[in-house]
């Protein structure tokens, strides 16, 4: 084969897999999309505590983006709001968290497989780091075939010191 050949075909195979790529992130996105409205539960965090967790989740921006407002509300303390916006850039599907632990982590889809999608936080765009933050590293949304209206979320914390805290919760939908 000659050069010319090798590179063309390298350069279809690329091609081919970015095309890939995006239509799994578009079709997750979608299925992210069909989240609309509010759920609740209760979250349940491997640090023992538990919190009342209200989700909203509106499609913005020309319905580029998924708006996520969720509030966490531990034993009647102030309730910690927070913000996740989910859209496509680049034909990847991203996130950015705008945490009540006074951060912005950045991440992305890393997998979408039978109706689970999972995000992984890059701290390096994130401006933070490991052993001196705490910040959300990972997300989860596992979305229930068998009941549109519920779904399991599912969130893991690096704490400055290391450890790791995992929430998790399965909500069911409000409106």
């Amino acid at each position: 084969m000659k050069i010319k050949q090798i590179i063309g075909v390298l350069f279809l195979a690329t091609l081919a897999s970015t095309q890939m790529v995006f239509a799994d992130d578009s079709s997750s996105f979608e299925q992210l999309k069909s989240l609309e409205g509010e759920w609740s539960g209760i979250l349940n965090n491997t640090n023992g505590n538990s919190s009342d967790l209200k989700l909203k989740y509106t499609v913005r921006s020309n319905g580029s983006a998924l708006l996520e407002e969720s509030t966490e509300t531990l034993n009647g303390e102030e309730p910690v709001e927070m913000l996740n916006i989910f859209n496509i850039q680049s034909g990847v599907l991203q996130t950015i968290h705008y945490c009540g632990l006074m951060n912005k982590p950045v991440g992305e889809l890393v997998s979408f497989s039978n109706g689970v999608l999972s995000f992984k936080i890059d701290p390096k765009k994130s401006g933070l780091e490991i052993g001196k933050d705490a910040f959300v590293t990972s997300w989860k949304l596992s979305l229930l075939t068998e009941d549109k209206n519920k779904f399991l979320y599912e969130y893991t914390v690096i704490n400055e010191d290391k450890t790791v805290d995992t929430a998790s919760a399965v909500v069911t939908r409000v409106l």
